[in-house]
């Protein structure tokens, strides 16, 4: 092997090297999303209080507020760790849209969402898809598929912007499958998650639901 093919063998494997090495460090999970604002809510202060007690009976005696304030301490300097690290690849993570982080769940969601696709049909009303209902399946291959599920599935600050459109999307398959439907509703039905020791909530209720009209 001649000089400049080592070379150039040295050269490539530093840069694949380069590139390995900041997807690792970007792939890496981080603590989440934490404010005091947040903590401040009432299932996160259950929570805190649950984990407090938790470790007082491990011999730690930590009240509540000092966990909270730990734990924002904690995951705002991972946080500028993280920025810190990743700082010599940002640009090239933006020009290319590859940027990825795998965010923890800083506290569970105080709700739990189920997706419903509803058809209308001569004043009738037949729920075709509810998410974890056996009896409810229709598409679910389609919309149970993780990169499907990522396109509606809601966080604390609502569905994602690709919701809608994918809705509509369903909508239409709804009208060219099954002519007598009129109208398509598509929604979230929401249940309080209980807490460990609490007695389950049976009411739900409905969110960002949205309406299509065969055209």
């Amino acid at each position: 092997m001649s000089d400049s093919s080592t070379r150039r063998a040295k050269v490539r494997a530093a840069v694949i090297a380069y590139f390995v090495l900041f997807n690792v460090l970007a792939a890496l999970p981080t603590p989440g999303t934490a404010s005091a604002e947040r903590l401040a809510q009432p299932f996160e202060q259950a929570e805190l209080q649950r984990w407090s007690a938790l470790l007082q009976a491990m011999g730690m005696d930590i009240e509540p507020n000092r966990l909270a304030e730990s734990y924002l301490t904690f995951s705002l300097a991972v946080d500028r760790a993280r920025a810190l690290l990743l700082a010599p690849i940002e640009g090239w993570m933006w020009l290319t849209q590859t940027a990825q982080s795998w965010r923890l769940f800083g506290t569970p969601d105080q709700y739990a969402n189920a997706l419903t696709i509803t058809a209308h049909a001569a004043g009738q009303s037949s729920v075709l898809y509810e998410s974890r209902n056996p009896a409810r399946r229709w598409n679910a291959a389609l919309l149970e598929y993780r990169r499907i599920r990522a396109a509606y599935n809601p966080t604390r600050g609502g569905p994602p912007h690709t919701y809608p459109a994918l809705s509509e999307r369903l909508s239409e398959q709804i009208f060219e499958s099954m002519p007598e439907v009129e109208r398509v509703s598509v929604a979230f039905l929401q249940s309080r998650v209980a807490l460990p020791g609490e007695t389950p909530d049976p009411a739900r209720s409905e969110a960002h639901a949205l309406e299509f009209s065969r055209p």
